[in-house]
């Protein structure tokens, strides 16, 4: 059987994601929560078989490799599943748009791309330029932190970091054929990234493009609605949607719609077609 897996990045209730999973018993759901969170819900999935809580939990930081090294968790355990066909990395505010046959068939109509945004971006240069100490550090966003990036910034002003910077949304969808062809690289480039700064953005992009630029496509549109406004923490994270959005992001061809508050995500659910 071919299947569908929700691989999700947490930090605290997944009620919405029990609840679809109880709706849709052939999507299977592998779940990661936040190694800082007390945050547990093995009692509500005891009786699910297709909620699988990762136990190797990582402390994510923002703009640290540990977002990338709780994502490949969440790769390792849903592909040691052969039925698992076709994954999707979302965070735990992330609600679902559209039925799996209608993203299936969609995906079909672009040959099954990688469902990724990818941009070259000069403008990041100075987290490629060198390791930081700063990255993954509790100090990364204090004031020490931001003088340290200030500091690179300018260091790859006159030292320039003479390849193509890759960058994008961390979230994305791929198949499993295509995850394969990942994998092998997947060690090099994190000795590489392991101390850079936000590497979630480039990771992928920069793996893919450098090896694999030939033998998978990038759509270049990772299908997820995601709204930046300058007006809400001066852009730096997704505002939040309401049910008026999700509706016309459905409607525009999403799959996906980050994020949401809890409530809206349950009533998002609740409003469902049976």
């Amino acid at each position: 059987m071919n299947r569908h897996a929700l691989l999700v990045q947490a930090h605290r209730d997944i009620g919405y994601f029990i609840a679809l999973a109880k709706r849709r018993p052939n999507l299977n759901i592998y779940v990661h929560i936040d190694a800082k969170s007390s945050y547990s819900p093995r009692a509500e999935i005891a009786d699910l078989a297709n909620v699988f809580l990762l136990d190797n939990r990582v402390s994510v930081r923002w703009g640290g490799f540990s977002q990338v090294a709780a994502t490949l968790a969440l790769f390792e355990a849903a592909f040691a599943n052969p039925d698992n066909q076709f994954f999707h990395l979302v965070s735990g505010e992330d609600v679902v748009l559209q039925d799996f046959v209608v993203i299936e068939k969609a995906w079909e109509q672009q040959n099954f791309a990688m469902m990724m945004t990818c941009d070259i971006a000069p403008q990041y240069a100075y987290r490629f330029v060198m390791d930081s100490p700063h990255a993954d550090q509790d100090w990364q966003r204090k004031l020490s932190g931001k003088v340290m990036t200030k500091l690179q910034q300018g260091l790859a002003k006159v030292v320039p970091y003479n390849k193509p910077i890759y960058f994008g949304s961390q979230w994305f969808s791929v198949t499993r054929d295509d995850w394969a062809k990942i994998l092998p690289y997947v060690d090099d480039y994190r000795e590489f990234f392991q101390h850079k700064l936000v590497p979630d953005e480039h990771f992928f992009q920069t793996l893919i493009q450098e090896k694999l630029a030939q033998q998978i496509r990038v759509s270049d549109n990772n299908q997820r609605r995601i709204i930046f406004d300058k007006n809400v923490n001066n852009g730096n994270s997704p505002i939040y949607l309401s049910l008026l959005q999700l509706e016309r992001a459905t409607f525009d061809g999403f799959w996906f719609a980050r994020k949401v508050t809890d409530e809206v995500a349950m009533n998002w659910l609740m409003g469902e077609k049976q």
